[in-house]
């Protein structure tokens, strides 16, 4: 069973910084480094300062973009940039956005989760992780003592409360709204009455949680939990979520397709003989007059009936169905790993998963197939987004899936609320 706990969260005081939507930030995964230059231009008390500072030239062990992301912390706390609530709390928090010219809602709980092994099944894995990113949040972790972005989780919601909680809310004024000039606005509300906080600890308490995004973060979390003693340092045995359901509407997952560029010669004719070995290949003609509703249409078909994918290249564009020896438990995009991507590469050629130079990973559909007919891609690999429901049925099974096989749109915001180890 999931545990979680209200805390004294710690936030921006709206009077001394005005606009919040110019002091929050995407989390560090999606800030490329022209974004993270401009987050820190935007605004000086951007929260971009704590989630990913600047490396600068004649950084050493005592001096860095970690310890200066303490030193940051610390005087905002003094000079009372940030504070801190006077009582424990949950928070409702509120996401809208709009894709495709259509407006959603997202809703969710923020709470402090305990941290457990994936072993005790309270909280499940979907993907696979990397090293690298996980040696830098642990820097940042042993530095700040805080979780500056919330790890995103998932609760399967059977009884559908989520309404019902933030119903209780209507009538209230949110304590921040934060307008961002992409056309997000988030809302946050505190629970603080011990009835409400009981019952909603009560019915989160036998769900399994899935983290939908923060993979890298809860692992690190874990790993420097262990390292403290429990007793003496009781706070660093949780980490910030915030909780979606799987029933709410506004939750969108967009497909993650796979586009390879800088393949030799010896590459193509290998994927070539990968296809006709394991796949029956059904053409749809060239891809310069697809009819790309249609294309994603068919693709939807042959992912439901076939764990099938589509296949562009500059020449053809293919629906590509496992034959019959593939394994009917494997999804699309494990099926597109293990039979193709994994066979692809010798074993001393640098992973193809890591790769970013010949791997990329659009969630756009035209992005992907304009890539290959302009040459300045390979090949791309069109997917259906993974649902929900068949992420959670894999991670109950202590099954993950390749890096990048979800992509739960959009990203949750870094700065809202904060967790401190040491405070709350």
């Amino acid at each position: 069973m999931a545990a979680i706990r209200p805390f004294k969260g710690i936030r921006y005081n709206q009077v001394k910084v005005n606009f919040l939507g110019n002091v929050i930030t995407p989390p560090y995964d999606v800030i490329d480094n022209e974004e993270q230059l401009r987050l820190h231009d935007l605004e000086p008390h951007n929260i971009i300062r704590l989630e990913y500072g600047k490396t600068l030239p004649g950084d050493d062990n005592n001096n860095n973009r970690y310890s200066r992301a303490r030193e940051t912390f610390n005087q905002w706390l003094k000079e009372e940039v940030l504070f801190q609530e006077n009582e424990n709390c949950y928070y409702l928090y509120e996401q809208e956005y709009i894709y495709n010219q259509v407006s959603y809602s997202r809703k969710g709980i923020i709470a402090a989760l305990q941290l457990t092994p994936y072993s005790e099944q309270m909280v499940l894995p979907h993907e696979q992780t990397m090293s690298g990113p996980k040696a830098d949040r642990l820097e940042l972790l042993k530095n700040l003592r805080t979780n500056v972005s919330p790890i995103f989780t998932l609760f399967p919601d059977p009884d559908q409360q989520m309404d019902y909680y933030f119903s209780t809310l209507n009538a209230e004024e949110p304590l921040l709204e934060a307008k961002e000039p992409s056309g997000q606005t988030h809302r946050l509300w505190a629970i603080s009455d011990r009835n409400l906080q009981e019952q909603l600890t009560s019915y989160l308490a036998p769900q399994p949680l899935l983290i939908a995004d923060g993979h890298h973060r809860y692992e690190t979390a874990l790993n420097y939990a262990g390292k403290q003693n429990s007793r003496k340092d009781p706070g660093s045995g949780y980490i910030l979520t915030i909780m979606v359901s799987m029933k709410d509407r506004g939750l969108l997952v967009l497909p993650t397709h796979r586009l390879l560029s800088n393949l030799s010669h010896s590459h193509k004719g290998k994927l070539n003989r990968i296809v006709e070995k394991e796949f029956k290949a059904v053409s749809l003609g060239d891809p310069h007059q697809l009819d790309r509703k249609q294309l994603l249409k068919e693709i939807n078909k042959a992912s439901l009936d076939h764990n099938g994918f589509g296949l562009i290249t500059g020449r053809d564009a293919y629906l590509l169905k496992p034959l019959e020896n593939q394994s009917e438990e494997l999804l699309p995009v494990e099926i597109l790993h293990e039979r193709i991507l994994k066979p692809l590469f010798d074993k001393g050629e640098k992973s193809i998963i890591t790769d970013h130079e010949m791997i990329s990973y659009p969630h756009d559909l035209d992005t992907a197939v304009d890539e290959v007919i302009t040459g300045f891609a390979d090949a791309a690999f069109i997917l259906e987004p993974v649902a929900v429901e068949q992420v959670l049925e894999h991670a109950r099974k202590g099954k993950v899936m390749p890096q990048k096989s979800t992509f739960f749109y959009p990203k949750l915001p870094s700065g809202l609320v904060l967790y401190n180890m040491d405070l709350s």
